[in-house]
């Protein structure tokens, strides 16, 4: 009984990834298709005066949910018992009810689940091809800008930009010279005009551009998996003013385990052909990496670029000796504490010596620099 009871919750859920599209009509009515990803607000906390967040993949990971200003998250049952507010059989019943399998015959079943089975291995192979694209895309973007070091006026007005920030990128020991690119005019994609076609969404007036600093994502390979943009003002050296929807920091390709390098440490080698052990100071904002790198040159910095990305750091390598995790000054949100707990829980597998610092001045220590 419970084998069939099994067999029938992996059905479930394989119909419901093929259906994902219409579950989250169905669930998150206010959303829309962008790209790979169904974006919402947050239904349960009814977030509408702030930025959608809550977001679902159609494809790569189908159903995987997360809600970035929460931090909750799980898989297509799980999704509908969070909307819901109701209990795992509940959701079953729900969802047999929504895929209409409740008056199937087995025999029924048992052509639905080799079609799942089959077109699961379809989509399993498509996404293999999308992610190795994604990934040659956002290398792409990243190659596009000028070297860091070419005195190019793109890279100029990203010094001025760091520089007014206090936190310059001169004078830091053995900085990683192959993470920064910058470039004078970058599509921003979120201004970029679409429409929906077939469930398709299909560029129709690209974006503007403006002058970004284009961060190198890397695997501890050294290969590029994800480039981090920050979109600068052409005006003067500040980030782009942006609307309430719109964030002037975007990240694109595969980042999960892919962290921006900022400094090298005592050795100056990255992790790929470093021999000895040293800390690493792991933060989330570049400019706060920066800060820290400049403060603390006998130990190698990385930013994650987020608070949830810093979870899946690749800790483990053999040239990180202990871990001093840069905590942003959050507690008035009880998302931000329940994210980094489990940033903290995740970390803690690597086995690694692990402390945590915090600026007693700003938001971080780059806000610190600045006050002094």
């Amino acid at each position: 009984m419970n084998s069939a009871r099994d067999n029938d919750t992996a059905l479930v859920k394989e119909e419901l990834k093929r259906r994902i599209e219409g579950l989250c009509s169905k669930l998150l009515p206010d959303g829309r298709r962008q790209g790979r990803l169904w974006v919402a607000h947050n239904p349960v906390t009814g977030d509408y005066s702030q930025s959608p967040e809550f977001k679902v993949p159609l494809n790569r990971d189908v159903g995987a949910w997360v809600d970035w200003r929460t931090g909750e998250k799980g898989d297509v049952i799980r999704l509908i018992e969070y909307v819901n507010r109701c209990d795992f059989k509940e959701a079953l019943d729900w969802a047999r009810d929504f895929l209409g399998m409740r008056n199937m015959s087995p025999a029924q079943r048992r052509e639905l689940a080799d079609r799942a089975k089959a077109e699961r291995k379809r989509a399993d192979d498509t996404a293999e091809q999308r992610r190795l694209k994604r990934m040659a895309d956002a290398e792409k973007i990243w190659m596009g800008g000028y070297q860091d070091g070419s005195a190019s006026t793109a890279e100029t007005h990203a010094r001025r930009y760091f520089a007014t920030r206090h936190c310059p990128l001169e004078g830091i020991d053995n900085r990683d010279l192959a993470t920064f690119r910058f470039s004078a005019g970058q599509e921003f994609w979120p201004r970029a005009q679409f429409r929906h076609e077939n469930g398709r969404r299909i560029k129709v007036q690209a974006g503007p551009r403006f002058p970004a600093v284009l961060s190198a994502m890397r695997l501890p390979t050294g290969q590029v998996a994800a480039v981090h943009m920050t979109f600068l003002s052409p005006l003067g050296p500040q980030k782009l003013p942006v609307s309430k929807n719109e964030n002037a920091k975007i990240m694109f390709g595969e980042a999960r385990g892919a962290m921006i390098r900022i400094s090298h440490g005592p050795e100056g080698e990255p992790p790929e052909t470093a021999t000895r052990p040293h800390p690493l100071i792991l933060c989330e904002g570049i400019e706060d990496g920066l800060s820290l790198a400049r403060a603390c040159p006998e130990a190698r910095v990385w930013a994650a670029g987020s608070l949830s990305a810093m979870g899946s750091a690749p800790i483990d390598l053999p040239c990180i000796s202990a871990v001093v995790i840069s905590r942003d000054n959050d507690w008035e949100k009880a998302t931000a504490i329940k994210q980094f707990d489990q940033v903290w829980e995740a970390l803690s597998k690597a086995g690694k010596p692990m402390t945590i610092i915090e600026s007693h001045v700003g938001k971080d220590f780059n806000d610190l620099i600045q006050e002094e």
